[in-house]
Protein backbone atom coordinates (compact mmCIF):
# COMPACT_ATOMS: atom_id res chain seq x y z
CA UNK A 1 0.00 0.00 0.00
CA UNK A 2 2.70 2.60 1.05
CA UNK A 3 4.80 1.55 -2.15
CA UNK A 4 1.79 2.23 -4.41
CA UNK A 5 1.37 5.36 -2.55
CA UNK A 6 4.83 6.46 -3.65
CA UNK A 7 4.80 5.32 -7.05
CA UNK A 8 1.67 7.08 -7.89
CA UNK A 9 2.77 10.69 -6.19
CA UNK A 10 6.14 10.32 -8.33
CA UNK A 11 3.97 9.81 -11.50
CA UNK A 12 1.89 12.63 -10.78
CA UNK A 13 4.82 14.61 -9.52
CA UNK A 14 6.68 13.42 -12.97
CA UNK A 15 3.49 14.29 -14.94
CA UNK A 16 3.42 17.87 -13.70
CA UNK A 17 7.06 18.66 -14.12
CA UNK A 18 6.73 18.01 -17.72
CA UNK A 19 3.74 19.58 -18.58
CA UNK A 20 4.82 22.68 -16.86
CA UNK A 21 8.37 22.33 -18.49
CA UNK A 22 6.54 21.56 -22.37
CA UNK A 23 4.21 24.15 -21.38
CA UNK A 24 7.34 27.07 -21.41
CA UNK A 25 9.61 25.55 -23.81
CA UNK A 26 6.87 24.99 -26.48
CA UNK A 27 5.63 28.74 -25.82
CA UNK A 28 9.38 29.99 -26.54
CA UNK A 29 9.17 27.88 -29.51
CA UNK A 30 6.57 29.31 -30.91
CA UNK A 31 7.76 32.63 -29.84
CA UNK A 32 10.70 32.20 -31.70
CA UNK A 33 9.21 31.08 -34.92
CA UNK A 34 6.60 33.95 -35.00
CA UNK A 35 2.51 34.38 -34.71
CA UNK A 36 0.60 31.67 -35.25
CA UNK A 37 -2.09 33.41 -37.20
CA UNK A 38 -3.15 31.27 -40.00
CA UNK A 39 -3.22 27.83 -38.23
CA UNK A 40 -6.59 27.51 -39.32
CA UNK A 41 -6.75 29.24 -43.12
CA UNK A 42 -9.35 30.85 -44.89
CA UNK A 43 -13.07 31.69 -43.25
CA UNK A 44 -16.46 30.80 -42.14
CA UNK A 45 -16.93 28.29 -38.88
CA UNK A 46 -20.64 27.22 -40.03
CA UNK A 47 -21.70 23.95 -40.08
CA UNK A 48 -23.76 23.22 -43.42
CA UNK A 49 -24.64 19.85 -42.06
CA UNK A 50 -23.59 18.24 -45.13
CA UNK A 51 -20.20 17.80 -44.01
CA UNK A 52 -18.58 14.25 -44.15
CA UNK A 53 -15.76 12.54 -41.81
CA UNK A 54 -12.54 12.77 -42.89
CA UNK A 55 -9.62 9.97 -41.64
CA UNK A 56 -6.11 10.43 -41.62
CA UNK A 57 -3.65 7.65 -41.35
CA UNK A 58 -0.34 7.91 -39.15
CA UNK A 59 2.55 5.65 -39.53
CA UNK A 60 4.91 6.26 -36.07
CA UNK A 61 8.80 5.64 -36.93
CA UNK A 62 11.84 6.12 -34.52
CA UNK A 63 13.54 9.51 -33.80
CA UNK A 64 16.83 9.32 -32.13
CA UNK A 65 17.14 5.13 -32.46
CA UNK A 66 14.36 4.87 -30.05
CA UNK A 67 13.24 2.14 -31.63
CA UNK A 68 10.01 3.34 -30.36
CA UNK A 69 7.43 2.79 -33.48
CA UNK A 70 3.02 3.01 -33.59
CA UNK A 71 -0.01 4.59 -35.39
CA UNK A 72 -2.62 7.23 -35.13
CA UNK A 73 -5.56 7.97 -36.38
CA UNK A 74 -7.38 11.48 -36.72
CA UNK A 75 -11.28 11.87 -37.34
CA UNK A 76 -12.74 14.80 -38.26
CA UNK A 77 -16.60 15.79 -38.77
CA UNK A 78 -16.70 19.54 -39.26
CA UNK A 79 -20.14 19.70 -37.79
CA UNK A 80 -19.19 16.94 -35.30
CA UNK A 81 -16.54 15.91 -33.33
CA UNK A 82 -12.41 15.74 -33.34
CA UNK A 83 -11.14 12.60 -32.45
CA UNK A 84 -7.39 11.38 -31.88
CA UNK A 85 -6.22 7.46 -31.34
CA UNK A 86 -2.67 6.79 -30.79
CA UNK A 87 -0.97 3.36 -30.54
CA UNK A 88 2.62 3.28 -29.08
CA UNK A 89 5.29 1.06 -28.06
CA UNK A 90 8.65 1.01 -26.96
CA UNK A 91 8.88 4.01 -24.67
CA UNK A 92 9.91 4.46 -21.57
CA UNK A 93 7.79 2.09 -19.21
CA UNK A 94 5.57 3.99 -16.14
CA UNK A 95 6.86 7.67 -17.60
CA UNK A 96 4.76 10.92 -19.17
CA UNK A 97 5.14 10.79 -22.85
CA UNK A 98 3.91 14.08 -24.53
CA UNK A 99 2.45 13.73 -27.98
CA UNK A 100 1.30 16.71 -30.31
CA UNK A 101 0.52 17.45 -33.58
CA UNK A 102 2.72 19.82 -34.80
CA UNK A 103 2.73 21.94 -38.40
CA UNK A 104 3.43 25.32 -39.67
CA UNK A 105 0.99 28.19 -39.20
CA UNK A 106 3.04 31.16 -39.63
CA UNK A 107 1.69 33.91 -42.78
CA UNK A 108 4.87 32.85 -44.62
CA UNK A 109 5.33 29.36 -43.57
CA UNK A 110 1.37 28.46 -44.15
CA UNK A 111 1.92 26.52 -47.53
CA UNK A 112 4.73 24.55 -45.65
CA UNK A 113 4.51 20.51 -44.82
CA UNK A 114 5.66 19.57 -42.05
CA UNK A 115 8.01 16.36 -41.90
CA UNK A 116 10.05 14.25 -39.50
CA UNK A 117 13.45 15.41 -39.11
CA UNK A 118 16.00 13.22 -40.89
CA UNK A 119 19.12 12.15 -38.69
CA UNK A 120 21.44 15.03 -40.28
CA UNK A 121 18.92 17.07 -38.08
CA UNK A 122 20.63 16.29 -34.75
CA UNK A 123 22.93 18.84 -33.03
CA UNK A 124 26.97 18.14 -33.02
CA UNK A 125 26.35 15.71 -29.64
CA UNK A 126 24.39 13.40 -32.27
CA UNK A 127 21.31 14.10 -30.21
CA UNK A 128 17.71 15.42 -32.10
CA UNK A 129 16.25 17.75 -29.33
CA UNK A 130 12.56 19.02 -29.77
CA UNK A 131 13.95 22.60 -30.98
CA UNK A 132 16.59 21.02 -33.96
CA UNK A 133 13.15 19.42 -35.17
CA UNK A 134 11.63 22.57 -35.54
CA UNK A 135 12.17 23.73 -38.69
CA UNK A 136 11.25 20.36 -40.12
CA UNK A 137 7.94 19.95 -38.46
CA UNK A 138 7.05 23.55 -36.74
CA UNK A 139 5.33 24.29 -33.03
CA UNK A 140 2.72 22.74 -31.53
CA UNK A 141 -0.59 23.29 -32.91
CA UNK A 142 -2.69 20.58 -31.09
CA UNK A 143 -1.30 18.96 -27.58
CA UNK A 144 -2.84 15.45 -27.45
CA UNK A 145 -3.60 15.57 -23.98
CA UNK A 146 -6.56 14.33 -22.04
CA UNK A 147 -8.64 17.71 -22.93
CA UNK A 148 -6.98 18.64 -25.98
CA UNK A 149 -9.20 22.06 -25.42
CA UNK A 150 -8.08 24.55 -24.03
CA UNK A 151 -4.86 24.22 -26.38
CA UNK A 152 -2.59 23.92 -23.47
CA UNK A 153 -0.21 21.32 -22.17
CA UNK A 154 -2.31 19.74 -19.38
CA UNK A 155 -1.89 15.75 -18.46
CA UNK A 156 -0.27 13.38 -20.82
CA UNK A 157 -0.44 9.95 -21.13
CA UNK A 158 1.46 7.52 -19.10
CA UNK A 159 3.30 4.65 -20.30
CA UNK A 160 2.44 1.03 -19.29
CA UNK A 161 4.62 -1.06 -17.37
CA UNK A 162 5.30 -2.54 -21.19
CA UNK A 163 6.13 0.71 -22.81
CA UNK A 164 3.11 1.18 -23.87
CA UNK A 165 0.05 4.10 -24.38
CA UNK A 166 -3.31 3.19 -25.91
CA UNK A 167 -4.36 7.10 -25.86
CA UNK A 168 -8.01 8.30 -27.35
CA UNK A 169 -8.84 12.03 -26.61
CA UNK A 170 -12.03 13.40 -28.79
CA UNK A 171 -13.07 17.01 -28.73
CA UNK A 172 -16.11 18.60 -30.54
CA UNK A 173 -14.58 20.10 -33.93
CA UNK A 174 -16.50 24.02 -33.22
CA UNK A 175 -14.70 23.74 -29.70
CA UNK A 176 -11.48 23.27 -31.15
CA UNK A 177 -12.13 25.84 -34.04
CA UNK A 178 -13.42 28.12 -30.93
CA UNK A 179 -10.27 27.52 -28.68
CA UNK A 180 -7.97 28.81 -31.79
CA UNK A 181 -10.25 31.78 -32.33
CA UNK A 182 -10.28 32.69 -28.62
CA UNK A 183 -5.93 31.88 -29.06
CA UNK A 184 -5.84 34.54 -31.81
CA UNK A 185 -8.35 37.05 -31.49
CA UNK A 186 -10.84 35.75 -33.63
CA UNK A 187 -9.32 35.83 -36.58
CA UNK A 188 -9.25 31.72 -37.15
CA UNK A 189 -12.24 30.98 -38.14
CA UNK A 190 -12.13 27.98 -40.71
CA UNK A 191 -12.81 24.56 -40.24
CA UNK A 192 -10.19 22.68 -42.55
CA UNK A 193 -7.19 22.40 -39.64
CA UNK A 194 -5.23 21.26 -43.38
CA UNK A 195 -4.35 18.08 -41.07
CA UNK A 196 -2.38 16.66 -44.47
CA UNK A 197 0.53 19.11 -43.44
CA UNK A 198 1.27 18.20 -40.13
CA UNK A 199 2.77 15.33 -38.20
CA UNK A 200 2.38 13.66 -34.99
CA UNK A 201 5.47 13.71 -32.54
CA UNK A 202 5.45 11.72 -29.39
CA UNK A 203 8.21 12.72 -26.66
CA UNK A 204 10.20 10.86 -23.77
CA UNK A 205 13.38 9.23 -23.28
CA UNK A 206 15.44 8.23 -21.15
CA UNK A 207 19.63 10.08 -22.18
CA UNK A 208 22.64 8.99 -20.96
CA UNK A 209 25.78 10.43 -22.64
CA UNK A 210 23.80 12.08 -25.22
CA UNK A 211 21.97 8.54 -26.68
CA UNK A 212 18.35 7.12 -25.76
CA UNK A 213 18.73 4.22 -23.70
CA UNK A 214 16.18 1.50 -22.66
CA UNK A 215 14.92 1.89 -19.57
CA UNK A 216 15.31 -1.42 -18.46
CA UNK A 217 19.46 -1.18 -19.61
CA UNK A 218 22.74 -1.30 -17.36
CA UNK A 219 23.30 2.85 -18.50
CA UNK A 220 19.65 3.62 -17.36
CA UNK A 221 20.14 3.91 -13.68
CA UNK A 222 22.20 6.53 -14.12
CA UNK A 223 20.55 8.36 -17.23
CA UNK A 224 18.25 11.23 -17.57
CA UNK A 225 14.89 11.41 -18.46
CA UNK A 226 14.20 13.95 -20.88
CA UNK A 227 10.39 14.67 -21.68
CA UNK A 228 10.61 16.62 -24.50
CA UNK A 229 13.05 14.34 -26.68
CA UNK A 230 11.39 13.75 -29.72
CA UNK A 231 11.33 10.00 -30.18
CA UNK A 232 8.84 9.25 -32.71
CA UNK A 233 7.17 10.69 -35.60
CA UNK A 234 4.80 10.46 -38.41
CA UNK A 235 3.06 12.26 -41.17
CA UNK A 236 -0.45 12.50 -41.56
CA UNK A 237 -2.08 10.87 -44.54
CA UNK A 238 -5.45 11.30 -45.56
CA UNK A 239 -7.73 8.01 -46.58
CA UNK A 240 -9.72 8.99 -49.72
Amino acid sequence: MKTNMILNKAATLTKGFAAALLGTFFLTSCDQLGDLDGVIPGGGSGGGGNSQMKMYKVQLNPLNNSGVTGTATVMMNEDGEFEVITDVMGLAPSMVHPQHIHGFVMENMADKDAMCPPPSAAGADGLLTLEDGLPFYGPVLIPLDDKLVPLTADNFPIATSAGTISYGGKVMTSSLVSAFDAMHNGTQTEKDLELDKRVIVIHGAYVYYDKVVPADSREAKWAEYQPTLPVACGELVEMK
